[in-house]
């Protein structure tokens, strides 16, 4: 290698951790749409946000983006942030600061969320598991944005409408319900009472006639669940998942809980998606 190319392959910025030069950023207004989609999704590698913003120039965007993680601190890495290696070899994850959520409040930019991840589960095994309800409703927000007559509706809209306690609650996602013994659930002697939270919950409104109508989902996205276990109370099964929503649809609970006047269940399946 020459001394010029070494020198160049020197002055590269890490990908992994944040190493501002000084360069002065202004933001534009497909910054603040960047920082729109990531707080809405809290993580997007870089070819989702290509699909969502439809770039001309692929290779600007990256470099665009790099920017905004080194100079401004309005996005971050989180896998790189917490060392992880399991998606270095992939796309880039990216993720809005704090300080990109306060940027987005003070240009009162539009803050509904599709989904309510907790900033404390940046695992391996959370992430997969996280990118795969990402991959899953990003699909189908854009499906819907590009049908005439219909509109996708966030979980933190759908929120808005719920109890007051229930959007007090430490995980409004949680419903109580009550699984009864059954040839479904053999484990089960008595009922036993229980939560099902949902791995996402969206809605689409439909346009007709004038009129809006609404149809409403529960996301659940299992990557490797086992089929069942020995004990009920123990774990997560596909079992325990299916009996939980079949509570959960038959006693309408959601309709008290989340205010919402139906209710299905959207189920991926490994195999069903790659993340």
């Amino acid at each position: 290698m020459s001394a010029t190319a070494k020198r160049m392959a020197g002055s590269r910025r890490s990908r992994f951790r944040r190493s501002p030069t000084g360069k002065r950023i202004e933001l534009t207004e497909r910054d603040l749409h960047i920082l729109h989609w990531l707080h809405r999704y809290r993580y997007l590698n870089t070819h989702q946000l290509v699909r969502v913003l439809q770039p001309k120039s692929r290779k600007r965007f990256v470099e665009r983006l790099g920017d905004l993680f080194h100079e401004t601190g309005l996005i971050d890495r989180p896998l790189a942030r917490n060392g992880r290696s399991g998606f270095l070899f992939g796309p880039m994850i990216h993720e809005i600061t704090d300080a990109g959520i306060d940027l987005l409040a003070q240009r009162q930019i539009e803050m509904h969320r599709v989904v309510t991840f907790s900033r404390r589960n940046t695992q391996r095994r959370h992430m997969a598991h996280s990118m795969l309800i990402i991959e899953t409703l990003l699909a189908i927000e854009l499906e819907t944005m590009q049908t005439t007559g219909r509109r996708f509706v966030p979980v933190d809209e759908i929120l808005a409408r719920a109890p007051e306690t229930v959007r007090n609650a430490r995980n409004p996602l949680a419903v109580p319900i009550t699984i009864q013994p059954g040839d479904g659930v053999p484990q089960i002697r008595r009922p036993w009472r229980t939560h099902i939270i949902p791995d996402g919950l969206y809605g689409i409104e439909y346009r007709q006639h004038g009129e809006k109508l609404y149809r409403f989902w529960a996301l659940e996205c299992d990557l490797a669940t086992p089929r069942s276990r020995s004990s009920m109370t123990q774990h997560s099964s596909m079992m325990r998942k299916r009996a939980a929503y079949a509570a959960l649809l038959s006693s309408r609970a959601y309709r008290h809980h989340w205010g919402i006047p139906n209710l299905k269940l959207h189920q991926i399946t490994p195999g069903d998606r790659s993340v």
